[in-house]
Formats: structure tokens, sequence, C-alpha cells
């Protein structure tokens, strides 16, 4: 009886947020509402077999997990919605998108990606990714912020060209789709192209079914896609659904199948294992070991150097299921309850809040004047609140080092300031915006 009132205390606060979004679907590219989606979509069905398979994780871990998540999801809530104090400037500046500079660079960056779609494309089905198998995968991966910083410029011009390139550089990412079943592209893929459309068209409103409608797609994407797409590349899309239909799928994950690998009852368990020993990396050794796993080349170095390379358990958790006598699959995604709950222990809720925070002054910054560098760190980064409750935070941020760079340049290269002043007049405060203003001796 307990977990199922710990589950019903975690979807009510999933609940809380999708509502918040659906009142207003102006809402649903704000960070509440995905974080709420995240929960609702991501975890909780998962939590649910959880709660009903006692067999899974100890009652203490799923306490400890519940704990956890409750009070990361009320500081993330609260550092969001905690009011910002402002000071009434009478003076200052914002940032304008250069959007032709933005285009060519986009195009740049997907140009180079590309390349890397098509090399590995020439090298068939890849069986061992080492060497250039992966050197290749890395620069592939360029192609979605470049085609993110492509949909930017268009929806800020309109211009049809720009439109035609981001469309074509959209080729592989779709392949990745049809072919191979690729659940991040078929996510990420329709996302690049509505949130821009959001931010240039401030009036447009979402309907409530096709949001609703969202939640479904997500659904089936996350957890039948994995079933269909290792027949994706004969093309037979019919005969796949035929022989795995979605209810079958369904009935066979909440059927409490033991050898079912799930990614939220290995986030508890692996919490569970850092109580347990007591063994908490304070956020470095997840970071440093992703940099090492992800960008030092194994191949040219040797593997044993790279290996050495590694800090603490490096990658491997096989310790955690040492601690805890339970099954931790080393290939599934890790929750950002456990990761920072395995760095900081109950201290990593304090992270929710900052991120809250930080989603909320980007937020506020493209509503109040549609600031150039809040548009761009939000089409980068418009996922990851709804990948709290699934992914980790720290090991996407490795993984996104060359996007963070990316942005970084884009902020630098691609922006321009603009200077405003508000004046007082008979009729009340004007904006005015002025030239660079200059030193006053």
């Amino acid at each position: 009886m307990e977990r199922e009132i710990w589950f019903y205390v975690i979807c009510a606060i999933s609940l809380l947020g999708v509502v918040w979004g659906v009142r207003d679907t102006r809402r649903v590219i704000e960070a509440p509402f995905l974080y709420a989606a995240g929960m609702a979509v991501l975890m909780c069905p998962q939590l649910y077999i959880a709660a009903n398979d006692p067999w899974r994780t100890p009652l203490d871990a799923f306490r400890l997990y519940s704990v956890v998540v409750i009070l990361s999801s009320a500081a993330f809530y609260l550092g969001y919605f905690s009011r910002i104090k402002r000071r009434f400037n009478r003076s200052g500046h914002d940032w304008r998108i250069n959007a032709n500079l933005l285009f060519w660079y986009g195009a740049a960056i997907g140009g180079c990606g590309t390349i890397g779609a098509l090399q590995l494309r020439g090298m068939g089905e890849v069986t061992v990714w080492r060497g250039w198998a992966v050197y290749w995968y890395t620069l592939s991966k360029l192609m979605t912020p470049g085609i993110t910083l492509i949909l930017i410029s268009y929806f800020k011009t309109r211009k049809p060209s720009y439109l035609i390139i981001g469309l074509l550089l959209s080729v592989f990412p779709f392949f990745n789709i049809i072919f191979a079943g690729r659940r991040s592209d078929t996510i990420m893929l329709p996302l690049m192209f509505f949130l821009p459309f959001m931010l240039f068209n401030r009036r447009f409103r979402m309907p409530r079914m096709a949001v609703i409608a969202s939640f479904v797609l997500v659904f089936i994407v996350v957890y039948a896609l994995p079933y269909w797409r290792d027949s994706f590349s004969e093309e037979s899309y019919l005969q796949i659904y035929s022989e795995r239909p979605l209810g079958m799928i369904m009935e066979e994950m909440f059927s409490g199948k033991k050898d079912k690998v799930l990614e939220t009852i290995d986030s508890i368990n692996l919490a569970w294992a850092h109580w347990l020993t007591g063994y908490y990396t304070w956020g470095v050794e997840e970071f440093y070991n992703q940099i090492i796993q992800n960008y030092v080349p194994g191949s040219l170095i040797g593997y044993g150097i790279k290996e050495a390379l590694f800090i603490g358990h490096g990658i491997d958790i096989n310790w955690a299921a040492k601690a805890t006598g339970l099954p931790v699959a080393y290939y599934t995604g890790k929750s950002s309850y456990t990761e920072f709950f395995g760095a900081f222990s109950f201290l990593g809720a304090v992270l929710f809040y900052f991120i809250g925070k930080i989603f909320r002054r980007v937020s506020d910054a493209i509503k109040d004047n549609g600031d150039g560098r809040a548009i761009i760190f939000l089409c980068f980064f418009v996922t990851m609140p709804a990948g709290l409750p699934w992914s980790q935070t720290l090991l996407g941020l490795a993984l996104q080092l060359p996007n963070v760079f990316i942005m970084l340049f884009a902020f630098r290269w691609c922006l321009k300031k603009r200077y405003w002043r508000i004046e007082s007049s008979p009729d009340g405060d004007c904006l005015y915006f002025v030239p660079k203003p200059t030193k006053q001796t």
C-alpha cells in the first residue's frame, strides 16, 4: 500500500505541471510543462511497474527514490515560479539575431554533420563501435545544432531558401527514423521545427487535442519503437506492426516479466546502492569519465591508456549490483534524480532549483524582448527539463559539449547588441533605441 501512495503523490505532481500547460497551450514550450510531461510519459509508467512488482526494488529503495523525486520536483517548480527581483533600469541593451550570419553558420555546422552521416552510411552495418565509426557518428551529431540554427533564421526572416536548406539537411535524421527507428531523432526532428515556429509566432496556440495526441505519440515512440525498429531497415512496417501490435507490447511491458529491463527501475536500484555504500561523487566523477569515454580516442592512444584515465568506478556500475544484490544494466539511461543524488545526496535537489531558475530567466528574456541569446539557448536545450526524469544531466552536458561551444560561438558572432533608453514625456515613458553609448569623461 505504501508504494501505491508514493506513486499517486508523484503522479499528482506530474499532473499539476501538465494541467498548467494545457490550460494555456502557449506554455507547452515552457520548462514546468516539459518537466511534467517527461514525468508523465517517461517515468510514471515505469514507476507503476515498480510499485506493483515488489521483487524489482526493495520497499526502502522505492521510498528513498520517491522522496528524492518529490524534493527535486518541488525544488524545480520553486525555482521556476519564484519571483525574480528586477531593477527598473531606464537604459540597457538586448541581443538581436543576425539571421543571415546565423544561417551561414548553421549551414556550415550542418554540412559537417552531413559529411559524418554520409561516411557513416558508407560503412554499412557497424558491428563494433570503435575507431572511425565513433568519429563519423560524433561528427554526424552536428546536424542537429546546424538544422536548429537554420530554422531559427528561417522563422525570423521567412526566406524560402533557408527552409529548403533546412529540409535538405533533415534528410539523414529522417532516414534514422524510418530505417533505424531512432527514438531521439523521432522526437527531436519535429521539435526542431515546432519550437522556433512557436517562438516567432506569439499568437499561435496549439490545440489542446493536439497536445494530448502528442502525449500518445511520444508514449508509443518511447515504449513501442524499440520493439519495432530492428526490422525497420526491411521497410515492412505493416508486417512489423501485425507481428508485434501495440497492445501486445503494452501487455508484455506491464506483465512483470523478469527479463524486461527498465530505466526507472535501474535508477531506483542505483540510487539505493549510493545510499547503502555512502558513495557520493560530487558530480566530478560522472562528468570527467564521460569526457574520457566520448572524446579520448582509444584507437589512437591505446585502450589500456584510456582505461587508466578513468577515475573512481569509471563507467562500470557492477559495484551497484554487488551492493544491492539487484541487477543494474550499464546500457540503460539513469534519471537526473539518481545522478544528482549519487553526486550530492539529498542536496542534489538544489540543482533542480537552479535549473528551474535558469529556464525561468530564459523564458522571461524571450517574452520581454525576444532576446537572441535566450532563443538560441532554448532551442538547443529545450529537451533538458523533459529529460530530467529519464536521463542524466551531467552525462548529457558531457555529450553536448560540441553543442555548447557551437552555441557560444553563435552568441559571439551571430548576435548584435541593441541599446535602448527610456525617456519621460508628457504622454508617459517612451522607449528609444540609441547608438552605443560612449564613456563620459
